[in-house]
């Protein structure tokens, strides 16, 4: 058996087609639409934040004042424009951009409490019906640290009783249907903090609703940390959607994290 740490990899992002985009916008709102995205394209810090700042603004035509007589000024600035749509709540517009997210090392105890969340969410894990582990790779929460090799025994044996039972099979003889049987009754063998793989893909207002429910310090330690990782890469990567999220430092080294604006 191996101890191992979750890891975090941020593996796609959605994309603007700008050919397109600059299409769109001149039958909008002529120049002045397309004069706002020369503007906001040049000082934007990711093409998700773009998206969905467009978004936003073709609801009222507010890519410039003239557009909608209805709208007499604009904010100019996208934090501005992001941080007003934030304080209103007007989450929908946060949802037409995504991140896609490969979560490595993570235990089955980590991936039970993920699918929980569905709304704007894909997903795919790796399947224990098809795939034999040759070895038990496992995280070890902090509250086993002073019992490392009490916890290594364990897996140890739940390993060496796993291969024993495993090599009872004359594998080289089954066929895949067969052999897939039996992956399957196997798995059930091993214990649900072995380490696993998954991709999810969500859109922002998911992605905030999450960091901010699973870096609660009553949250499960585990996806915690993973989401800890990931609240940081979201600062970084969309700061102005991301821009009211504020942390606490906790005990165990991992940060809490609270918006400003939770209904959104």
């Amino acid at each position: 058996m191996e101890f191992v740490e979750p890891q975090v990899y941020l593996i796609a992002e959605s994309k603007i087609n700008f050919d397109q985009l600059k299409t769109m916008l001149a039958s909008v709102g002529q120049e002045t639409a397309t004069k706002w995205l020369a503007r906001t394209e040049e000082a934007s810090k990711s093409q998700g934040e773009l998206l969905t700042e467009v978004a936003g603004r073709i609801c009222y035509k507010s890519f410039g004042v003239g557009l909608n007589p209805n709208v007499t000024k604009i904010r100019e600035s996208s934090r501005d424009y992001i941080d007003n749509t934030l304080s209103k709540g007007d989450g929908s517009i946060f949802e037409h951009a995504t991140c896609t997210f490969a979560f490595l090392n993570v235990s089955r105890v980590f991936t039970h409490e993920l699918v929980r969340h569905r709304v704007g969410v894909a997903i795919s894990q790796e399947s224990l019906r098809y795939v034999r582990p040759t070895h038990v790779r496992f995280w070890l929460p902090p509250e086993f640290q002073d019992k490392k090799k009490e916890v290594k025994s364990i897996i140890e044996q739940i390993e060496h009783n796993y291969h024993e039972l495993e090599n009872s099979y004359g594998w080289d003889k089954l066929n895949f249907d067969v052999k897939k049987r039996i992956t399957s009754a196997l798995r059930r063998i091993m214990p649900d903090g072995m380490a696993t793989s998954i991709v999810w893909s969500a859109n922002h207002r998911t992605i905030r609703h999450v960091i901010s429910m699973r870096t609660a310090e009553s949250a499960e330690v585990e996806i915690r940390f993973v989401f800890d990782k990931v609240a940081r890469l979201m600062k970084e990567k969309f700061p102005l959607i991301y821009q009211d999220f504020e942390y606490t430092e906790l005990e165990d080294k991992t940060r809490s994290w609270r918006p400003k604006y939770n209904k959104v």
